[in-house]
């Protein structure tokens, strides 16, 4: 659980910057077509050419960026798995500490599958989250560096 909850905090992350990144290239090559217009008065074929390259951006990136609604749910499941996240390390903890029995853990464990890891699993599905390697390599070595300090003795 905090493997995916560190993933999706870099995930939303890399989604914000890449749509910084976009909206300020289509900007520049926009102002490029704008000012570059009356010093290139004779080369029209060319500010054609710049103005198809900000439609073909425009409509690339409407497929590679993620949208603000896209972007919000899956903040929205980031803040899922931490909660699920949070009940499973509390159980843990109960477990651990023999405040709880086996089966009394059992039982939670179960429970909480039912109430919040259905509805984790089922907008997972639906938001289509993108593996990146990079991405997953990070966001592993951050979850072994939290479980070999607060749970690895």
């Amino acid at each position: 659980m905090k493997y995916g909850e560190l993933y999706l905090s870099k995930y939303v992350g890399f989604q914000h910057r890449l749509k910084k990144t976009f909206k300020i290239i289509t900007l520049v090559l926009s102002l490029t077509g704008i000012f570059g217009w009356k010093y290139f008065e004779d080369y029209v074929l060319l500010i054609l050419i710049i103005i198809c390259v900000i439609q073909l951006i425009s409509l690339i990136g409407n497929q590679i960026i993620r949208t603000d609604k896209e972007v919000e749910e899956i903040s929205a499941l980031k803040m899922m798995y931490t909660r699920y996240f949070n009940n499973l390390e509390r159980l843990w903890d109960e477990l651990q500490s023999k405040r709880k029995t086996d089966n009394e853990a059992i039982d939670t464990f179960y429970q909480l599958r039912t109430s919040a890891w259905e509805p984790i699993d089922e907008l997972d599905c639906k938001l289509d989250i993108k593996r990146y390697k990079w991405l997953m390599s990070r966001t592993e070595e951050e979850t072994q560096n939290y479980l070999n300090k607060y749970h690895i003795q």
